[in-house]
């Protein structure tokens, strides 16, 4: 123990007597106390004196630790209490005795089994921190804790650390604030170049540890600290099979997902690497050598068919001999599958569950039940010259419809196969997951028939899905009340959330079933959909669409950059951030966005054209506006006979432009008499009094300043 408030042993601080010291970190001294009060041993760390006199510094430890605090996972070390007593700053946490995890890695690694349930454990660990917004920054074996029972815990959750001075490659970094940046030989490459990081920086030191339980040794290593750092960087580890003959391939290509460089490449969540690992403590191989301690795994086959909606990828078949285009498919099966977990709204089926399929032929109907999936897709590969076909499809398994199939022709050369992989994988994504994807929309048509008080908090989300397929205010109705029942009996559930946020607001948008206050209540839905679910797109895409309605442009700008961010393969939230980005005045970046989306899903519905409708109509462009307009074709949405009316009115067509306004006021009778209210919601007073000149000139006559139209007959070309 250095020297420092050594002398605190023996003394009482609050309630806490302190009774030995166990250890320094570079956050400072750990003591063993008793909770006089509650009559238990804890742990008492003790900020140094340099940090608690640095109010800035002290303001930001207690904000994480009381962050920290808020967990509760049987895998993470908890977090009692954030105090300060006689003019030191502390906090109390759950006493764990038993030892750290570098003291316990042997030589040449440790066994399978125990490399599996460790590695289990650590994934759900971080998942759970992450899911709450949570970025550990600094794992490593030694902020591991294996108690004496063998359970596992994990130490020093996002807290700031110190410089102490060590090894090269145990170093702490710290910034010149004194926050903590990671430990180098357990830093991601971009924790080095000190970018943002992000959860993906955990998956990445999750790998080097899961490298040194099954080799003994870390992946990179350096005479110096800045050769380690450039081995990081640039250098490629040997891989873990070829170090270990022993360890199942399956566990080799985990490692090497964790490792990757680029963040993007790297496996995407911290529950994918859990879902992996879990499936393989399902494998005899793994089992056999230690069955008893390996109790966590994932749902059964039999148990997925029983939960319904499980989804599967098959490894996509490739029979030539060309080794780029063979991996190639294993590289677009991979990432098919990072790409659906993206969507928290499907459950989707590990790797290693489907890999035993690579070389058996199987139908797909006798696959997806040997899985427990009932939505199961396959693949093919064909090379002709210098071109590849990739040929998907999507099989509902219980009923054997082909639900989805494409076509992707490209050309290929081994120096553009991960473009043509990102383009490629983006589409089939995007087609089949997003809100307006094949998968949703089979799962709300499966759920439509239930009652609403048979439905479970995820199937009243599925069911949601519909709503957006109808868009009337009777659905609308039916679908906000089973979100209301969803959330009360999952208040947790950030999907839910998200969801009546968008049927809260649409109350203001559209006018469907209004009650007061609905944005202040799609906010604080909004809110609650984030804390929730601090990682999920959908809860920002929730919370910006409510900010631009609210005129909070800045905020609202920040909230859909984060969830397009988060997951740019969900072209529904591309598209609707864009024409929201477009109104905002960001008309060229608001186009892009819902061009891009239209490219991701050709079957994308009409609106997402809204934005080059628009944007050709506020540039007085109306014949390109109408072109775009005319590939709509929502006829029961109200916005579109609103653009055909404006620009017919703008063109002269006079027949056309009443017909379109004859559809209007049919579908929304109520715009006769508040229509610049309307337009101003979405609009800006400028932009919508261009509209209104439109209106007029397709046959509605603005009476006053207030917006009170009646019908007249349409202008001409020349008024």
């Amino acid at each position: 123990m250095a020297r420092g408030r050594l002398h605190l042993i023996d003394r009482t601080l609050s309630h806490y007597h302190i009774t030995a010291a166990i250890g320094v970190g570079g956050m400072g001294e750990v003591y063993r106390a008793i909770d006089m009060k509650l009559r238990r041993d804890v742990a008492l760390k003790v900020l140094p004196d340099e940090m608690a006199r640095d109010p800035q510094r002290l303001m930001r430890f207690q904000r994480e630790a009381r962050a920290v605090a808020a967990l509760n996972h049987p895998h993470i070390v908890t977090i009692f209490s954030v105090e300060e007593a006689e003019g030191v700053h502390f906090f109390t946490m759950e006493l764990v005795e038993g030892q750290s995890l570098d003291r316990l890695i042997p030589e040449g690694g440790l066994p399978l089994a125990r490399i599996v349930e460790i590695a289990t454990a650590l994934a759900a660990a971080l998942a759970a921190a992450h899911d709450k917004g949570i970025v550990h920054r600094d794992l490593k074996p030694a902020n591991v804790m294996v108690t004496n029972d063998g359970r596992v815990k994990v130490l020093d959750f996002g807290l700031a650390k110190e410089t102490r001075t060590v090894s090269p490659g145990d170093t702490t970094l710290a910034t010149e604030a004194g926050v903590v940046m990671g430990t180098p030989a357990y830093m991601s490459p971009e924790q080095i170049a000190g970018d943002i990081v992000d959860s993906r920086t955990d998956i990445f030191s999750l790998g080097i540890v899961l490298y040194e339980m099954a080799t003994g040794r870390r992946p990179f290593g350096g005479r110096s600290s800045a050769e380690l750092v450039m081995a990081i960087i640039r250098d490629s580890p040997p891989a873990i099979s070829d170090v270990r003959a022993d360890l199942p391939a399956d566990l080799a290509r985990v490692v090497q997902r964790c490792l990757e460089k680029d963040p993007r490449r790297r496996v995407q969540t911290a529950q994918d690497v859990c879902n992996e690992l879990q499936d393989l403590a399902r494998q005899p191989s793994t089992t056999a050598l230690e069955p008893a301690r390996l109790t966590a795994s994932s749902p059964s086959g039999a148990a997925r068919a029983e939960e319904g909606f499980w989804v599967a990828v098959l490894p996509f078949k490739y029979a030539g001999g060309n080794a780029d285009l063979t991996a190639l498919a294993e590289g677009l099966s991979e990432d098919i599958v990072t790409g659906l977990s993206r969507f928290s709204y499907l459950r989707v089926i590990a790797r290693s569950s489907t890999s035993r399929f690579a070389h058996e032929l199987l139908d797909v109907r006798s696959a997806g039940k040997a899985l427990g999936a009932r939505y199961v897709m396959e693949g093919s590969l064909r090379q002709a010259g210098t071109k590849v076909r990739i040929a998907v499809q999507l099989v509902d398994t219980t009923t054997g419809a082909h639900l989805w199939a494409e076509t992707y022709d490209r050309p290929f050369s081994p120096e553009t196969v991960f473009e043509l992989q990102d383009d490629v994988v983006s589409r089939i994504v995007c087609t089949v997951a997003d809100s307006h994807g094949v998968l949703p929309h089979s799962m709300s048509e499966a759920v439509r028939s239930k009652s609403s008080d048979q439905l479970s908090p995820y199937e009243a989300l599925l069911h949601s899905f519909g709503y957006f397929e109808r868009l009337s205010a009777e659905q609308h109705a039916v679908t906000r009340d089973n979100l209301e029942r969803a959330v009360q009996q999952a208040p947790g559930h950030a999907e839910c959330w998200a969801m009546l946020t968008i049927l809260y607001a649409e109350e203001h948008i559209h006018g469907f079933n209004p009650r007061p206050d609905s944005l202040g209540r799609a906010l604080a839905a909004a809110r609650r959909a984030v804390e929730t679910g601090p990682s999920n797109h959908r809860a920002y895409h929730a919370l910006a669409t409510v900010l631009f309605y609210r005129r909070e442009l800045q905020a609202f700008r920040n909230a859909a950059d984060r969830a397009i961010a988060l997951n740019p393969m969900d072209g529904y939230a591309a598209a609707y951030q864009g024409f929201l980005t477009a109104y905002a005045g960001d008309w060229e970046r608001g186009c892009a966005l819902a061009e891009r989306a239209r490219k991701l899903n050709p079957h994308h519905p009409g609106w997402y054209w809204f934005p080059s409708v628009f944007n050709a109509y506020r540039k007085r462009d109306y014949r390109s506006a109408l072109d775009a307009a005319l590939k709509i074709n929502m006829p029961r949405f109200w916005r579109e006979h609103l653009a055909l009316a404006v620009i017919y009115g703008q063109l002269g067509e006079r027949e056309a432009a009443r017909a379109a306004l004859r559809q209007l006021l049919l579908l929304k009778s109520e715009f006769a008499t508040s229509a610049r209210q309307e337009l101003e919601k979405t609009w800006d007073p400028q932009f919508a009094e261009h509209l209104m000149d439109g209106l007029r000139k397709a046959g509605l006559e603005l009476a006053d300043d207030e917006g009170t139209v009646t019908p007249k007959r349409a202008a001409g070309p020349g008024s």
